[in-house]
């Protein structure tokens, strides 16, 4: 094909050419850009609604998380004074006596007669051992302290060396009471 057009007309025409080719190139990606943007504004929507979704169920589950942590704190409260409540209804089965109450109770019962010189207190994960170690005037009295004790239902073993009966007067005893850790049986 013969060009006959001068040379400044042909780059005054290739130059024209670029610029709508340039321009046609510049919409084209304007407009995809418009409709992508256009396509991706309901997916946008979706993603902030279901991230708003999320925020406000976390937020509802970190409430009820801490509630429920302060029903566990309530509820513990709760059995623990179940459980001093109980101590104070529960029968007289029981009923855990001190040291100082079994001590007292034996002084109670005691005859004038028989004088307790000292006491030996043991304890172990099952039962209480006690050791009175004194002076009874007579076997009399001291026959009637052990039977008073052996009668006792807070013992469950009473022991008095035979050999504690030898003298008839001024008698240097030991006796041993134990007992079972744990319940005691109610006095009668």
């Amino acid at each position: 094909m013969l060009n006959i057009l001068p040379h400044e007309e042909n780059k005054k025409i290739l130059t024209e050419y670029r610029l709508r080719l340039a321009a046609v190139a510049v919409f084209a990606v304007a407009a995809l850009i418009l409709a992508s943007l256009i396509l991706l504004v309901p997916s946008y929507m979706l993603a902030v609604s279901k991230h708003n979704f999320v925020a406000e169920e976390l937020a509802r589950l970190e409430q009820k998380q801490s509630e429920v942590a302060q029903e566990k704190e309530v509820s513990t409260q709760i059995r623990a004074v179940n459980k001093k409540i109980s101590i104070f209804l529960a029968g007289p089965k029981e009923i855990q006596l001190t040291p100082s109450e079994v001590v007292l109770g034996i002084i109670a019962v005691k005859d004038p007669a028989v004088k307790i010189q000292s006491i030996l207190y043991d304890i172990n994960p099952d039962r209480e051992r006690l050791v009175l170690a004194g002076r009874a005037d007579d076997r009399d009295s001291l026959a009637r302290f052990l039977e008073t004790l052996k009668k006792d239902t807070t013992f469950s073993k009473v022991d008095l060396p035979i050999g504690s009966y030898v003298k008839s007067t001024n008698i240097d005893f030991s006796l041993v009471l134990e007992r079972t850790v744990g319940t005691t049986p109610p006095k009668e």
